[in-house]
């Protein structure tokens, strides 16, 4: 295999058409098969499907498409840092983080960060249960992850950023301030949440696996807005950390109730069996001032201490006046 095939078989796997890519990579389409061929059979494997919407990977032709990437990106960001050493950061930086923090982090953090490395470019990646993967198969450089249980590699750097508190969310009106509930209280309303390998959704799976009950699931959304319009529009309540609802609580248009002993830790990941560039040094640097601004703000509510040391008062309602007051 060489740097050619490489080239020519993720330029057919993104374009899905053989014919799109010979005319992008200005190469008669009959040398482009020639060349795809020689190469499955130098593999052993077969690299597409072809079926009635276009060329397809094969399971085979996913993962070569995926370490292609890497490698791509790879050379590409080495070159960057060649020609950046000595002068200011380029390159791509690949940051993902869960909804939450997504849409409180990446505004600022883009008008903070870029205005001191203009040149570089960020690629944001959104979401709750790949996370890991993206950061472990060189897709992003460094994520924002909601737990650590996951991570058992070691060649994974990791940092606490904050710890904040968890909220059962319900529509204004719901829950008086201060309110505060267990986590078998959830039991019996009905609930919006994340789908599997969510922290929360996995949080409540463990401890229901030992209570023996099930859960109440209404809807299943990765979407953050989804999950707080219908909130609001009275049909269920999420379950969800401060940060991703401290505005509309700000706004009054949610109220919350603190689930008793659940904090949900904030911790920042990259890779250390490879070196880092300029620029994803420069970004981890700017992302804990970012993440501290915040803290400092509010946005996280409680420090853990805080939230450990307030007392214990329970919402106003009881398990059944919170279940039929969702469906009115």
């Amino acid at each position: 295999m060489n740097d050619k095939q490489l080239e020519y078989f993720v330029r057919i796997a993104e374009l899905g058409s053989f014919r799109k890519a010979s005319e992008a990579l200005r190469i008669a389409q009959p040398a482009l098969t020639r060349q795809i061929k020689k190469l499955e059979e130098e593999l052993g494997v077969a690299l597409f499907n072809r079926g009635s919407r276009g060329i397809v990977t094969t399971p085979p032709g996913t993962l070569l498409l995926e370490r292609a990437r890497f490698i791509r990106r790879q050379t590409e960001q080495a070159l960057a840092d060649v020609m950046a050493e000595g002068t200011v950061p380029s390159g791509v930086v690949g940051f993902g983080a869960p909804p939450s923090i997504a849409e409180i982090l990446f505004c600022p953090l883009s008008s903070a960060y870029l205005t001191l490395y203009p040149s570089v470019k960020l690629a944001f990646f959104e979401g709750v249960g790949h996370l890991r993967s993206w950061l472990l198969s060189g897709e992003i450089d460094i994520a924002i992850l909601p737990n650590t249980r996951g991570i058992t590699e070691r060649h994974v750097g990791l940092e606490n950023l904050v710890r904040e508190p968890v909220y059962l969310v319900g529509r204004a009106g719901e829950f008086q301030p201060g309110s505060t509930c267990a986590w078998h209280d959830l039991l019996p309303l009905p609930l919006i949440l994340a789908a599997p390998p969510s922290t929360v959704r996995g949080w409540l799976s463990a401890l229901i696996a030992q209570s023996g009950e099930q859960l109440r699931i209404g809807v299943e959304t990765e979407s953050l807005q989804v999950q707080k319009k219908l909130v609001k529009a009275g049909l269920g309540y999420a379950v969800l950390p401060h940060s991703a609802v401290h505005g509309d609580f700000a706004a009054g248009d949610l109220t919350l109730c603190r689930v008793e002993g659940w904090l949900m830790d904030r911790v920042l990941a990259w890779r250390t069996d490879r070196p880092l560039s300029p620029a994803v040094q420069k970004m981890i640097e700017v992302t804990r001032k970012e993440m501290a601004r915040l803290k400092e703000a509010g946005v996280f509510g409680a420090t853990a201490q805080e939230a450990e040391r307030r007392p214990s008062r329970r919402h106003a309602r009881d398990r059944s006046d919170a279940g039929s007051a969702s469906q009115t």
